[in-house]
């Protein structure tokens, strides 16, 4: 139910932790991969970016 409020076409902004640093991300979800657990997104410059579903700490 919560993975598929991620594909609704709306903006959304994702802390995650990469290499021990929390870091945000803002942009909307295109693609969400079950099987290899990453979400990809794209930025408001439609530049492609994906994140391990492990490593999200808080979506907003």
């Amino acid at each position: 139910m919560y993975l598929k409020k991620l594909t609704e076409n709306r903006p959304i902004t994702i802390d995650y932790c990469t290499n021990g640093a929390l870091q945000t991300f803002k942009g909307r979800v295109y693609d969400l991969n079950l099987i290899e657990q990453r979400l990809s997104l794209k930025d408001e410059k439609q530049k492609p970016f994906s994140i391990r579903l492990s490593s999200i700490k808080h979506i907003y």
